[in-house]
């Protein structure tokens, strides 16, 4: 008999061991799926959904509060402003940062874009409604920019003159001007030996614009990837005297529709510039490469519909079109220049 309690004395115990163990086990299930599923996304009063990440405080960042944004620089509040473009430009301050934006609104002034600038804007929209510049900067770069939405009212969405190593990435710009310029000069970029260099353009797009949806000046080493510009009133895409340049697909859409200008334009002695693939329907004409440009290649093309001459090459040297077609005409002049394209797009 003393042997039996002996025994269950044991086994309860070894129960009570066991049930122990399940407990602590189930607690950190329980705590590894609340680390993993974290708390529910928020959104902001525009109705941008923002991640987790982006709710969590950023070492420099502006966020909304109610009818209010905050900016925060070096992990530390500095104030509150009903105006969202004043708490951007405090945030963003001279520079040489890193700052995220994670709530949209009105923009009621020009942000003023500085050297060393890294804004990540979190796919947040941004409604402007003054005249001036959505973005700008005159001067040294180092800029970078990702994930905006802008609706635009009026002039450019985005401006920096004076400014090398530019890299814009997933912007979206409804309606104004022009899109993006990059120049080299805010006046006289044609200048001699007026130049910047190293810009990239990824993934953007323009939509409704009055003029061109991404228009360059002056850049040396350039490279785009990406590009849609739908109803714009002049170019989709217009290069001004730029050399050593690459662009991935371009897609153009009702650009400059009855006009002049091109789905993508090359002019004023653009130099080396090759472009992987060009889908332009209903524009002015499709691809327009002159005014002393040269060694410009298309690799392959899909013109469609255009209200002008599909493929132009006008007086230019060594400029080329390797495949790919053309249902609305294409006329060439200039040494070592052709088009390689059938009239039949079906």
């Amino acid at each position: 008999m003393k042997q039996n309690n002996s025994f269950r004395g044991a086994l309860l115990n070894f129960t009570a061991i066991a049930a122990m163990i399940v407990i602590a086990a189930c607690s950190k299930s329980e705590n590894l799926v609340r680390e993993d599923i974290g708390a529910p996304s928020a959104a902001n009063e525009t109705g941008a959904v923002q991640t987790n990440a982006a709710v969590a405080a950023n070492v420099n960042e502006v966020r909304q509060s109610g009818s209010s944004y905050i900016w925060r620089i070096n992990n530390v509040d500095q104030g509150t402003t009903s105006s969202l473009a004043t708490a951007i430009n405090n945030c963003i301050g001279t520079g040489n940062r890193e700052v995220h934006v994670v709530s949209g609104g009105t923009l009621s002034e020009q942000i003023n874009l500085q050297p060393g600038l890294t804004l990540y804007c979190h796919n947040v929209t941004f409604n402007k409604n003054h005249s001036g510049y959505g973005f700008f900067r005159d001067g040294s770069g180092g800029i970078k920019i990702y994930d905006m939405i802008l609706n635009n009212n009026t002039n450019m969405g985005i401006r920096t003159s004076r400014a090398s190593d530019i890299y814009i990435q997933n912007v979206r710009i409804y309606g104004g001007s022009i899109g993006i310029r990059i120049d080299s000069h805010p006046s006289r970029p044609y200048e001699e030996g007026r130049w910047v260099y190293r810009v990239h353009i990824q993934d953007c797009r323009f939509e409704n614009g009055s003029s061109h949806g991404l228009e360059t000046y002056s850049v040396d080493d350039f490279k785009a990837y990406g590009i849609v510009a739908r109803n714009m009133g002049e170019c989709g895409v217009l290069l001004n005297k730029t050399v050593n340049g690459t662009l991935g697909t371009v897609n153009a859409y009702r650009c400059s529709y009855n006009g002049g200008y091109a789905g993508l334009r090359l002019a004023n002695n653009c130099s080396n510039v090759t472009t992987a693939m060009l889908n332009a329907d209903q524009c002015g004409r499709g691809y327009f490469v002159l005014t002393g440009s040269n060694n410009c290649r298309l690799t392959n093309s899909r013109i469609t519909a255009c209200t002008d001459i599909g493929i132009w090459l006008e007086n230019v040297v060594n400029c080329s079109v390797l495949a790919g077609c053309s249902n609305c005409g294409v006329a060439v002049t200039g040494s070592g220049s052709y088009a390689n394209v059938s009239n039949n797009c079906s």
